[in-house]
């Protein structure tokens, strides 16, 4: 409409009344047109949005399973399940939780039921507004982490329709992925930890892209692999079928977000079966081994007398050790005794110390069965050599109760600078004892044993 045009004729030749009349007519056709043109207005189709994604969200007869991934997903995904009715939400988890601030542990499956939101501030957001014992778990504070997992409860709809929802949260921003699900949430959610379990059990150490090997550390609900020439971590989810990553991954230029799990040959394949991750040989399983595998060192006597011995290893790291054992064993120390050492999976608590591997030590306060004492430093262990054939030990970092316990520094120092070794173990099915030998210098060698 042509207003200007309209005004300035009527102002060449119309009265003040019949100006006035035809303004206000033109003025409320112009309005007509805005509204015929934007439709309805915003704030109804924001509130039909959210009336949609409920009634989504609240159509799945058995819910559905969530991809949550904690923090910085450093330590992997975690598997949810939950069934949205009447502003209820029933969840469950794949794992344990014990949720220490309201002094409760929950088992695998365990149900727990809070209520949630579908609300609008700047997006529509998915709130799990009212404590949920599992799930508020990583967005709580505890003492010493006022943060506590640093994880969002609060998530932004990205996209949702029958067969997904994807989310990202309001604070941190990783992605949560919904799936409907076709059995029972703590159905779903067993199934998971089933094969969560199966997978965790030893460490993968490569993959085969068509043919060709690849160097690859899969622990944790984390792969570690190569790129072109980048190191890249990817996090990962266990499903009944396999795992599934945050984002896909590229390997000898084959791209998947998913791998499925072969019971019988124990591969994880690719939907192409270009990508496979063969099980873990006998090396791998060591390198990722989160048994004890002890050192031949021990202690004999009673009273304040303890006599130590040193077995199955070179010279040099026998003197290392004995001079270690003095300085714990010293006045000044009480009546602290070198029980063991061993190298594997950690000892110390794992709600008070992160590191999954270590080089350990474990000893007694006070004389007869006393207290039971352990520190560590933490190592990586891996698969070397131009046939895999070799172990290669790196030190990390201190780990618990280290820092009380420096002067075995020179044991982490003997153990991480001699590697790669090779190693020969005395049963390629199942071994309980390993031989390591540097391959930098033959002299120095040590033999470390499993106690189960």
């Amino acid at each position: 409409m042509k207003v200007k045009s309209t005004i300035k004729a009527l102002l060449h030749c119309g009265s003040a009344a019949t100006i006035a009349a035809v303004l206000s007519a033109t003025l409320t056709a112009c309005t007509s047109d805005v509204d015929n043109v934007f439709g309805e207005s915003a704030a109804k189709r924001v509130a039909e949005k959210q009336s949609s994604y409920i009634k989504l969200l609240e159509s799945q007869q058995h819910g559905w399973a969530l991809d949550f991934y904690p923090s910085d997903r450093s330590s992997g995904g975690v598997v949810y399940t939950a069934h949205f009715k009447d502003g209820a939400v029933t969840m469950a988890c794949e794992q344990p939780i014990s949720n220490s601030v309201i002094g409760k542990d929950y088992n695998v499956g365990d149900i727990v039921s809070s209520y949630y939101t579908v609300d609008t501030e700047t997006s529509i957001l998915l709130s799990f507004d009212t404590y949920n014992g599992i799930f508020h778990y990583w967005s709580q504070p505890f003492p010493g982490h006022a943060k506590g997992y640093d994880s969002d409860y609060e998530f932004i709809f990205l996209s949702a329709n029958a067969d997904d929802v994807v989310l990202t949260g309001k604070k941190h921003g990783n992605l949560l992925r919904m799936y409907p699900l076709q059995m029972s949430i703590t159905d779903y959610v067993k199934q998971v930890n089933t094969m969560h379990t199966t997978l965790s059990a030893t460490a993968r150490k490569r993959a085969v892209a068509d043919g060709k090997v690849y160097p690859i550390t899969m622990a944790n609900s984390v792969l570690t692999y190569i790129d072109g020439n980048q190191n890249k971590t990817m996090a990962f989810i266990h499903t009944p079928e396999g795992i599934r990553f945050y984002e896909p991954v590229t390997l000898g230029g084959i791209t998947t977000n998913l791998l499925t799990y072969n019971a019988d040959t124990q591969e994880l394949r690719s939907p192409d079966n270009r990508l496979v991750l063969p099980p873990p040989n006998t090396i791998e399983k060591f390198a990722g081994t989160q048994d004890q595998w002890y050192f031949g060192f021990s202690v004999t006597g009673s009273g304040s007398r303890w006599t130590p011995a040193y077995t199955d290893m070179c010279d040099e790291l026998a003197d290392i050790i004995a001079a270690n054992y003095s300085k714990i064993h010293a006045p000044n120390w009480g009546a602290e005794v070198l029980n063991e050492i061993y190298l594997g999976g950690n000892l110390l608590n794992a709600g008070t110390d992160p590191h999954r591997t270590v080089l350990g030590w474990h000893t007694r306060l006070g004389y007869g069965s006393g207290t039971h004492e352990y520190f560590g430093y933490a190592i990586n262990i891996n698969v070397t050599g131009d046939s895999n054939e070799l172990i290669d030990i790196q030190a990390v970092e201190p780990a618990n109760g280290y820092d009380d316990h420096k002067y075995c520094q020179t044991f982490v120092d003997f153990i991480a600078g001699n590697a790669p070794y090779s190693i020969v173990f005395d049963n390629d099915q199942n071994p309980t004892e390993a031989t390591l030998t540097s391959k930098k210098d033959a002299t120095k060698w040590f033999k470390v044993k499993l106690k189960k």
